[in-house]
């Protein structure tokens, strides 16, 4: 890995603890974006929904499961402000800082 790219993924994660979301959350949903998007690739599925039409969903579905879910004290989701519910909590923020993710990921060709 080149120090440009180190240092373009430093300046992404500062971005994104600036804006309260936290870069390993995006991180993890960026995974998951990117092997739903890796499955609709082949033509015969259909095609992937944009990102934000996907984001959206994903938003819907978090919320859901975050409101189903009785915590424990060993969880993060025992605080509505924990950095782990960016996505529900910071939606802008989150849908910008997984859009520069992918920016990134496009700009230096592998998995940030």
């Amino acid at each position: 890995m080149t120090p440009e790219i180190l240092e373009a993924r430093k300046t992404w994660a500062g971005w994104c603890r600036q804006q309260g979301v936290d870069p390993a959350e995006v991180r993890v949903v960026f995974g998951r974006y990117s092997a739903y998007r890796d499955y609709y690739q082949d033509e015969r599925r259909g095609g992937a929904l944009s990102l934000k039409d996907w984001f959206g969903f994903y938003r819907m579905e978090a919320a859901s499961e975050a409101d189903q879910a009785s915590p424990t004290a060993s969880e993060c989701s025992v605080d509505p402000n924990a950095p782990s519910r960016g996505s529900i909590t910071r939606p802008a923020q989150f849908f910008e800082a997984l859009s520069r993710l992918i920016a990134l990921e496009a700009a230096t060709g592998g998995q940030p």
